[in-house]
């Protein structure tokens, strides 16, 4: 299989599938971050882009991120990233405890546990949903958390994966709590032998 031929050229009608259980993960991590935060929460994937690795920067930013990273493994392995813009993570931690809009500035260890507990929870979700819908076992390491450019976040990730594939899926979070919107991102950079499994699943095999 011309790995990067196939992941590039999926049709509307399998993006269309993926984005399905992509938002069935997200609903299911609103649900539980909604418990966390004791407000309201709703998660929707509104965007699934499949893009060249090397355009990342630009379609999620080139400002500083804060970058939530889970490894996934077993039956489907590769690289997980959950990524904030700075200023949303200061304000989603001044949500979850029931500070003054604008309280926090800067990401001391408080607020890595907190935006790392909660990136954890979303990528939780959407792994989980991805294995349901593949019918496979997909292992999580424990988070990690970076704070940088995104190059900077990405360089091991992509020693890993990149020498075999150019292509990654991209997916727009919008993250709604008490009238706010928070537009972030997150994309999963998988080995190609296991995204052909993804893709095998969404055509039937006719690849």
């Amino acid at each position: 299989m011309d790995y990067d031929k196939s992941i590039k050229e999926l049709g509307d009608f399998e993006k269309s599938a993926l984005l399905e259980t992509f938002n069935i993960g997200a609903s299911k991590a609103a649900d539980t971050l909604s418990q966390m935060i004791g407000h309201p929460v709703s998660i929707t994937v509104p965007g699934l882009e499949v893009i060249p690795i090397k355009v990342l920067p630009e379609k999620v930013g080139e400002d500083v991120k804060v970058a939530v990273y889970v490894g996934l493994g077993k039956e489907f392995s590769g690289h997980a990233f959950f990524i904030l813009d700075f200023d949303d993570a200061c304000a989603l931690f001044d949500l979850m405890t029931m500070q003054e809009p604008g309280t926090t500035k800067e990401i001391n260890e408080m607020v890595q546990s907190a935006v790392m507990e909660m990136g954890n929870i979303l990528i939780s979700a959407y792994a989980n949903a991805l294995s349901e819908f593949l019918g496979l076992t997909i292992e999580q390491t424990p988070p990690e958390m970076a704070i940088d450019f995104l190059p900077a976040v990405l360089d091991f990730a992509l020693a890993d994966i990149g020498q075999h594939c150019d292509y990654t899926i991209l997916l727009g979070t919008t993250i709604s709590v008490e009238g706010l919107e928070f537009k972030e991102h997150f994309f999963i950079l998988p080995k190609p032998e296991d995204m052909v499994k993804v893709i095998e699943k969404l055509t039937g095999g006719m690849v």
